[in-house]
């Protein structure tokens, strides 16, 4: 399993897990560090466009979800649309999903990064169902490759 970003180290210092029911959530806290970092390494504008307060929607959409691979994809698809900050909005949505897949000991079957870059960037075009089935088997039936 490819330890994609170092946030897996953040669990005990910097972030109080939320475990419901053996699912490992990320809480508001490990989101702000995860976008903090996602800017301080690849650039882009601080501040919020909607607010951080977005996130407490998404996290209870994703404990709704069934199946942990729908709830990685409400994470990856609401953290893009959810539009929380000004800048990093996909590179946030990324790492939160790999790092809460990671925590629930399973992954994303792409494990390359161009091409988790292109189908995030047109994460709008799929729902939910084609989303997680692409984070488990790195295909969606509708495009039947690997991204569009």
């Amino acid at each position: 399993m490819r330890n994609v970003f170092p946030f897996l180290l953040l669990t005990s210092s910097l972030m109080s897990d939320i475990l419901e029911k053996d699912v490992w959530y990320p809480d508001e806290k490990l989101v702000l560090e995860i976008h903090k970092t996602m800017l301080e390494k690849y650039g882009g504008w601080q501040g919020y466009e909607r607010g951080i307060e977005v996130f407490s929607h998404i996290l209870a959409d994703a404990k709704k979800a069934k199946g942990i691979y729908n709830k990685a994809a409400v994470f990856l698809r609401k953290l893009v649309s959810g539009r929380i900050f000004v800048d990093g909005n996909h590179r946030t949505a990324q790492a939160i999903t790999e790092t809460f897949l990671e925590m629930n000991n399973t992954q994303m079957k792409v494990q390359e990064t161009e091409e988790t870059i292109r189908f995030i960037k047109h994460i709008l075009e799929y729902d939910l169902k084609e989303i997680a089935e692409w984070l488990e088997n790195g295909t969606t039936k509708r495009s039947n490759q690997s991204v569009p």
